[in-house]
């Protein structure tokens, strides 16, 4: 018997894949580029009264004068404390008196202090909208709340990864400036500047389901520096409210429990502090209807921002009282240096404010002076670093700068004799127009690299394409020469020091032709014969994929995919049918056509496409809703138990756990009635009881987070035990299985009368197919029947263990997804069961001979694919950062992982590319289950004569007997799947290259992009898993059948 060339057909999918992955990179590195940083740091010396351009009156202060006495100017302060409150949205921090307090939400009206202060002391305290820039992911937000830069999109990726921040900073200018800095709380400043603070009292920031230890633990501390004198600057941060948004949401009363503790700790720092002091307290973003952060909404970037010190001398405003206006959040740097007396960091684009610089005392010139000076030293500052800047040879817009020079123009002549409200206003303009242009300028792309990507990705998807259909692979030198090409295109890149990226992606490109040039015969010698089903089915493909040129699809492509997955359906199930039906004679309008056409097969239809139908169209209850989706209301299954009403937990539960129970019993009820759970095999014994004990685990893992006086009882350190042991029992399972994956019993010889007898009774007991072809096959003329074994679970015996580990995977999905998430997988499931039976129905009443059984269509593999998108978007993701569940990095885990943040990145990937994962090893079934439709369910081919066969009844078991065939559909599979996911992600990429300038670039495209890439790399990787695993299968099946035949021999 032919053996299994497993690794050639890995590689062969392996190759393919991995050169598509190189053109996205390059695509990616040209698309989402990162901003220059200028590796320069202000200091004291910088600007002294007889270097600068333009000068402004001085107000009697020694402007470069070192050490606490200040640089730039006089310090108006010399200590702040910095409390920054996570998430801290502006509607938390304003107070509505005329809002009852039984009308009030959780989140209203409970933070009076703010209010208090305003209205106490107006020219003391000021508090108004502090606007993040996007990303609002707390370490980009670190990194612009202290460098006053601006962050790029593609920053949001490192937001597991707190990267030392290498540019001029006011954390370095504070130190180098002799102030002693006192850091309490995320530890992500521990990660951004190592070795800076004098004292750190810092804790893991990561678990959210943990509101109070760091809090607590920053408050204590507070307490204890502020009554000491060993401090100029205390940064507080504070996760509470952050924490309690992601795992509550903002309506929820522990909300109210939070900001009312904030309000109380505000309320003692404030009284604390004396005229040498200023109080900041804001918030580095705010937060979703739903507690989530990371995208551009209002919600997200609307945060509050508090000024307070009993010697400030801010003039209030009516006007400005009722509506406040905003400030940027890089405008906090440039405020706190000046005041404090230290350099502007180097990069920094934001506006002092000015207000904040006037004390007790000060006469309106004076105050006047002093502002004038500061926004002086500002655009002094900013003017430097867009010169050096632009000096790295990077290209501001002509028009912008033009303006910039034109406002420098108007500083350098005469400046000094206009109004000091004319040249206030002439520094204002500079700064905002100089941010504006910056703004643009760091949307600026690589074009060379971009088309570079799209080229070397356009020429491989139409290579997989065309390989596709070339049935040989295996029996010529292509997968050789192929992993050859692979080795030598990722071989150009060593050269990157030496050469551009564009131009070796060009080169890549040129090999790859000259690889299709040399086997232009193997080309040209492919069959693209498509039939109309299949047409259809890729037309519906393509429509998905030409859908990302569109803002307006990507904003629905939940409701797009659901309509086009059932639409494919519908269409593959009644061409081939009505095709069938006319060569019969079937006439549309005779009433005597129609009742002959109400059989067995037509039932089985309609009730499989009403369990399709009604999963599809439950599973819309689990979309979330994406921020531009004005119609859609949050469903409460994205809520965590906890945060239901009373009356809500145990129905929540209860449905959650007889949907966990569903899972674990439905793939066991069809290996049980497949024949496969039968013996004492070592994977028989375990999946008796490893799914359930991790079902069991995963139930009690729900029960305890939600259990009410979880932290009164003090076992949330328990909680992660029970998570824990289910991966690893998933782990070891998935390994045992691999190593001895036959689930098949083999009943002895001398017991096989017996057993035939039984079985014969009750044949829908069991399915123990005896392999007569392979008995046939290989037994010498005159052998014994008594020598031939009954064999039970043979027909599903590649499937089989397939089924159990995507079982056991099913159970730890559901687990990190949440409680709300498993009846959505149950849905899911029951959508991809029903797909496979009608796929299965549909060949076997429309094929002509087996072999067409054993070679997957495109129809099949294009439903799969609108699978793997559907399932995406029903367990709750949607193509936008703040829709990522953020919770799952905590499932088995405190939220402690030693500075290494692998496994919360992990975890939220499983969580988010589930669907990806489960489909994409799942990938092989779409070949084995119309084998396993037609022995299991033989109805399904009762009136097909020809086909019925020994061949047809063997089931799974025919690919060992024709391994070539097998290798050959696994290859189509591999090439189609991957293929369909590649041309989604390639147009994905070219809309955001063609629309780079588009309003929503950023908002809806750029995510979009990011996620089709990162989702094809995932499901590249499970197909490969699915394929080798299946492989590993069907070698040890078909050493299994080699050793039987020398027994029976």
């Amino acid at each position: 018997m032919a053996g299994f060339g497993s690794s050639q057909v890995f590689i062969l999918i392996l190759c393919f894949s991995e050169l598509v992955v190189v053109g996205l990179l390059i695509f990616s590195h040209g698309f989402l580029l990162t901003r220059q940083v200028v590796m320069l740091n202000s200091s004291c010396e910088d600007f002294k009264m007889g270097e600068i351009p333009f000068e402004t009156k001085n107000d009697g202060t020694n402007i470069g004068k070192t050490s606490k006495d200040g640089c730039w100017m006089p310090p108006t302060f010399k200590k702040a404390v910095v409390l920054l409150i996570d998430a801290l949205r502006y509607d938390f921090a304003i107070y509505n008196h005329s809002l009852k307090d039984e009308d009030a939400l959780p989140y209203q009206n409970k933070m009076p202090i703010f209010s208090n202060l305003v209205k106490d002391r107006p020219r003391q305290a000021h508090l108004v909208p502090f606007i993040a820039d996007a990303p609002t992911t707390t370490m980009q937000r670190l990194k612009g709340l202290t460098t006053g830069s601006l962050p790029t999109f593609i920053d949001v990726s490192h937001n597991f990864a707190s990267e030392e921040i290498s540019e001029d900073n006011i954390v370095d200018q504070l130190v180098s400036c002799g102030r002693r800095v006192i850091i309490l709380g995320d530890d992500t400043w521990g990660g951004l500047f190592p070795g800076r603070f004098n004292q750190s009292f810092l804790y893991p920031s990561f678990n959210v389901m943990d509101l109070h230890s760091v809090d607590n633990s920053v408050k204590k501390h507070l307490e204890q520096e502020m009554m000491q004198e060993e401090w100029d600057v205390i940064i507080g941060h504070f996760l509470g409210v952050d924490h309690c948004g992601h795992r509550y949401g903002p309506n929820h009363p522990e909300m109210a429990a939070k900001l009312k503790q904030m309000n109380y700790i505000i309320e003692k720092v404030a009284n604390g502090i004396g005229n040498e002091t200023v109080l900041f307290v804001f918030g580095d973003h705010g937060m979703t209807r739903t507690g989530d952060h990371g995208g551009d909404s209002d919600d997200e970037l609307k945060a509050a921002l508090f000024v307070y010190s009993p010697a400030l001398d801010m003039t209030p405003s009516v006007s400005e009282h009722e509506h406040p206006l905003s400030v940027a959040q890089v405008d906090f740097v440039p405020t706190l240096a000046l005041a404090l007396g230290i350099p502007i960091p180097y990069s920094n684009l934001g506006k002092v404010m000015d207000r904040i610089l006037v004390t007790v005392g000060q006469t309106g010139e004076e105050a006047e002076q002093r502002q004038l000076v500061a926004l002086a030293q500002n655009v002094k500052q900013v003017k430097r670093y867009l010169k050096d800047y632009k000096n790295l040879g990077n290209v501001f817009p002509s028009d912008l700068w033009h303006r910039i020079e034109s406002l420098h123009s108007k500083m350098s002549l005469g400046f000094e004799k206009l109004p000091v409200r004319e040249q206030k206003r002439v520094y204002t303009e500079y700064l905002t127009l100089a941010k504006i242009m910056c703004e643009e300028v760091w949307a600026k792309f690589n074009m060379s690299e971009m088309m570079s990507g799209l080229l070397l990705m356009f020429i491989v998807l139409t290579l997989m394409l065309v390989v596709t259909y070339y049935k040989c692979m295996l029996r010529s030198k292509i997968p050789v020469r192929l992993l050859y090409l692979t080795v030598m295109v990722n071989a150009l890149f060593l050269f990157i020091p030496y050469c551009s990226i564009s131009v070796l992606g060009y080169i890549a490109s040129f090999f790859i032709l000259i690889w299709i040039y040399f086997h232009r015969q193997v080309m040209t010698s492919a069959s693209f014969y498509i039939n109309a089903s299949d047409s259809i089915s890729l037309l519906l493909s393509f429509l998905l994929c030409v859908g990302s040129f569109s803002n307006s699809y990507v904003v629905v492509e939940n409701y797009v995919v659901a309509f086009i997955l059932i639409s494919c359906l519908v269409i593959q199930l009644f061409i081939p049918l009505f095709k069938r039906q006319r060569k019969r004679g079937f006439n549309i309008s005779s009433t005597k056509s129609f009742k002959l056409s109400i059989n067995f097969y037509s039932i089985l239809y309609i009730v499989t496409l009403s369990v399709l139908f009604f999963s599809v169209r439950l599973s819309s209850w689990f979309w979330k809703c994406r921020e531009e989706q004005s119609w859609c209301t949050p469903g409460q299954v994205h809520t965590p138990m906890t945060g239901l009403p009373q009356s809500l937990r145990n129905w929540r539960y209860f449905t959650s756990l007889f949907a966990l129970i569903l899972l674990v019993w439905l793939p066991r009820r069809w290996l049980l009635m497949c024949g496969n759970m039968n013996g004492s095999r070592l994977g028989v014994i375990l999946y008796n009881s490893v799914p359930v004990v991790c079902g069991v685990l995963v139930a009690g893992h729900w029960a305890l987070q939600a259990a009410p006086t979880l932290h009164n009882l003090k076992v949330n350190e328990y909680v992660v035990i029970l998570p824990r042991i289910s991966y690893a029992l998933a782990l070891i399972y998935t390994a045992i299985l691999y190593l001895v994956p036959l689930l098949i019993y083999e009943v002895p010889p001398s017991k096989s009368k017996t057993n035939i007898q039984s079985v014969m009774e009750n044949p829908s007991a069991l399915i123990p197919r005896l392999c007569q072809t392979l008995v046939e096959k290989y037994k010498s003329d005159g052998q014994k029947g008594s020598n031939i074994p009954i064999v039970y679970g043979l027909a599903t015996a590649v499937s089989a263990p397939l089924v159990t580990v995507l079982t056991v995977t099913l159970v730890v999905i559901v687990m990190v997804a949440g409680d709300g998430i498993a009846p959505a997988v149950v849905f899911l499931l029951l959508t991809a069961i029903a797909c496979l039976f009608l796929q299965a129905a549909t060949s076997w009443r429309t094929a002509d001979n087996s072999s067409i059984i054993m070679k997957p269509s495109w129809s099949a593999t294009c439903v799969w694919f609108m699978l793997s998108i559907h399932g995406f978007y029903s367990t709750g993701h949607q193509a936008t950062f703040p829709s990522l569940h953020w919770s799952a990095a905590f499932v088995g885990f405190e939220g402690e992982w030693s500075g290494s943040n692998l496994i919360p990145a992990f975890l939220v990937g499983l969580n988010t590319f589930s669907s990806q994962i489960l489909f994409g090893f799942s990938l092989p079934l779409v070949l084995l289950a119309p084998l396993t439709m037609g022995v299991i369910f033989p109805k399904l081919r009762s009136n097909s004569n020809r086909l019925e066969s020994e061949k047809a009844r063997r089931g799974e078991f025919l690919l060992v007997d024709e391994p070539d065939k097998a290798e050959d559909a696994l290859i189509f599979l591999g090439f189609s799947y991957t293929f369909l996911h590649a041309a989604k992600m390639f147009c994905s990429a070219m809309s955001a290259f063609i629309l780079r300038r588009h309003l929503m670039v950023w908002k809806i495209f750029a995510p979009h992009f990011i996620f089709e890439a990162v989702g094809f790399i995932v499901t590249n990787i499970s197909v490969l898993t699915g394929i080798w695993f299946t492989l590993r299968v069907l070698k040890v099946l078909s050493s299994w059948s080699d050793s039987l035949y020398c027994k029976i021999s």
